[in-house]
């Protein structure tokens, strides 16, 4: 049985997207992606006000 670890990594810069704009550059989930990562789902994590969103990431652990 594989066991897995988890990862969420904020995309801080989303609340600069506009609803017409190309999104964000993918360079820091590249990134985790070289270093073993996959990206399985994306959600919100709401604080007091606001919400945004989040990736959720896991890899095998070795």
């Amino acid at each position: 049985m594989t066991a897995w670890e988890y990862l969420v990594v904020p995309l801080r810069d989303a609340a600069r997207i506009k609803k017409d704009s190309d999104g964000l550059t993918p360079d820091r989930l590249n990134e985790l992606g070289a270093e073993g990562w996959e990206a399985v789902g994306v959600s919100l994590k709401q604080g007091d006000l606001v919400a945004w969103p989040v990736v959720l990431l896991k890899r095998p652990v070795v």
